[in-house]
């Protein structure tokens, strides 16, 4: 019976180190910080390998799908949806921050589902830093309304 190697969720590349003995990993390839986790449905020895800046970002869609559900149905003022969403505008800015250096760094870039490598790559991840900046100044003005 063969065993078959972990990939990296991000660049798909092998994983060569343990990733039992660490809950939290940075890929060797492409320095994306991993984590591992049981599988929420099936087997329950079966581990999955997640992109923590997919999580981020997840969260962050978690948390503003709540954000307008519980303002829509509560009522309360613009004021208020408006810090809330800036709070939630964090995580977004230091998902694309972290992304953008990191592809800066190593010349790696995913977005939407599609892979870039090199200068094209290091382009985008100069906007994704610039893009990261701006909702970290969003989320000041947000904040202090």
């Amino acid at each position: 019976m063969q065993i078959q190697a972990a990939h990296c969720p991000y660049c798909k590349n092998i994983l060569f180190q343990n990733l039992k003995r660490h809950k939290v990993r940075g890929c060797l390839t492409c320095k994306r910080p991993l984590v591992i986790a049981r599988s929420p449905f099936g087997r329950p020895r079966l581990y999955r390998i997640y992109s923590v800046l997919d999580v981020g970002m997840l969260l962050y869609a978690l948390l503003t799908m709540a954000l307008i559900a519980f303002f829509a149905l509560t009522g309360h003022g613009v004021t208020g949806f408006v810090k809330g969403f800036s709070i939630a505008l964090f995580i977004v800015g230091s998902v694309l921050s972290v992304d953008g250096v990191l592809a800066l760094r190593t010349a790696r870039d995913k977005t939407w589902g599609r892979q870039t490598r090199g200068m094209a790559a290091r382009m985008l991840g100069a906007g994704k830093v610039a893009v990261g900046v701006l909702a970290f100044f969003m989320v000041f003005v947000g904040v202090s309304l």
